[in-house]
C-alpha cells in the first residue's frame, strides 16, 4: 500500500511539474494559481514520494525536512502574495478585512511552525 501512494505521489507530482513548466497544451489544462506555484505543489508530491520510498532512515529524515521547507514556501506565498480575497469568509459576523488578516496570520503561523520543525530535523541530522 505504502509504495502504491509513493508511486501516485511520483506520477501526479511529475504530471504538475510538467504542467507547470508548459509541456502540456495550454488549453488542454487551465491553471488558476501561478506556474512558480504549481510547480511548487509538484516539487513537494515528487519529495512526499520519495520520502515514501526512502529505506534510509537519515535520508527520509532529509527529505521531510525539505518537504516541510517546500511547504513552508507554498503557505509563505499565500500568506504574503496571494491577491486579497483569496482566503476566502469563513465566519459571517467577522468584517472580510479582519478575516482575511486572521487567515493570513494563520497561515504565517503555519510557515513559522515548518520552519521551526524543519530546522529541528535538520539539527538532529546532523549532530
Amino acid at each position: 500500500m505504502g509504495k502504491g501512494i509513493a508511486w501516485l505521489c511520483l506520477f501526479a507530482g511529475g504530471a504538475l511539474c510538467s504542467a507547470a513548466l508548459g509541456f502540456f497544451p495550454a488549453d488542454y489544462l487551465l491553471l488558476e494559481a501561478p506556474r512558480r506555484v504549481v510547480l511548487g505543489g509538484g516539487v513537494v508530491l515528487v519529495l512526499a514520494g520519495f520520502m515514501l520510498l526512502a529505506r534510509d532512515h537519515r535520508a527520509s529524515d532529509s527529505i521531510a525536512s525539505l518537504l516541510l521547507l517546500a511547504f513552508a514556501g507554498l503557505v509563505g506565498w499565500v500568506t504574503f502574495y496571494a491577491p486579497a480575497g483569496t482566503i476566502q469568509r469563513v465566519f459571517p459576523f467577522i468584517p472580510a478585512s479582519v478575516n482575511d488578516t486572521a487567515g493570513r496570520l494563520l497561515f504565517g503561523l503555519g510557515v513559522v511552525t515548518c520552519v521551526g520543525v524543519a530546522a529541528w530535523g535538520l539539527r538532529r541530522l546532523f549532530r
